[in-house]
């Protein structure tokens, strides 16, 4: 179920969920923030090309390689991927298949806009704790081309935030939108875990939601390619 809310109301209830979600993810989604938030009616999404979106199996998950002991408990999982960052950083780079095994469960878009070729992948942690931040335990970018080698706002199309479902104001099975700097911001939760998507200009709303509805386990997308 798609729900647009009153203004007010969803900036409350984002600003409850998210905490400081919009900054960092490595440096990837610095540069937006909550604006002109929308309570357009939302139409369906319609099916066809005219979407412009692709399945994910054909992109590069550029930190793939890292292994800090899938198979392993979780928490001794999350204190590898922790000890192999800089203790300095929120932002540990970790593969799919790390994230699966640190938050079972976890889910991905089945479908990215139309042009994407790499995903980056990081775990987010608690500086103080160094545990997994609750707000946003992970982060996902998607790009057109390799990560950072040219600028966000070109090559970045969207960014998934997964937190952890501490929150009581988002009613599961619905998916909130609102407009922010840039783009636009879907929120909803699934499971254990609460997810923002931010899709940029760009990639239409009817696109932005079609990826959101997508989403199946992580654990299975990491076994496909």
């Amino acid at each position: 179920m798609r729900r647009i809310v009153p203004a007010l109301a969803l900036l409350a209830v984002l600003a409850t969920a998210c905490g400081d979600a919009l900054r960092g993810v490595g440096d990837l989604s610095r540069d937006f923030v909550y604006a002109g938030v929308s309570s357009t009616t939302t139409t369906t999404v319609a099916e066809g090309p005219q979407l412009n979106l692709q399945g994910i199996t054909g992109a590069t998950w550029v930190n793939d390689g890292l292994d800090a002991g899938v198979g392993l408990e979780p928490e001794q999982l999350i204190a590898n991927v922790w000890n192999r960052g800089t203790q300095s950083s929120e932002f540990v780079q970790a593969s799919r298949r790390e994230i699966a095994a640190a938050l079972p469960g976890i889910e991905f878009p089945r479908l990215t806009p139309a042009g994407v070729t790499h995903v980056s992948s990081q775990l987010v942690f608690d500086l103080q704790t160094a545990t997994l931040a609750p707000s946003t335990a992970a982060a996902f970018g998607l790009w057109v081309g390799a990560p950072y080698e040219l600028p966000r706002n070109e090559a970045q199309l969207a960014v998934l935030r997964v937190g952890l479902d501490e929150f009581d104001d988002l009613p599961v099975g619905e998916i909130f939108s609102v407009r922010v700097a840039g783009g636009r911001e879907l929120s909803w939760v699934k499971g254990d875990y609460v997810y923002q998507l931010f899709c940029r200009t760009g990639v239409t709303e009817e696109s932005c939601f079609a990826i959101a509805e997508s989403t199946t386990p992580l654990s299975i997308l990491s076994i496909l390619n």
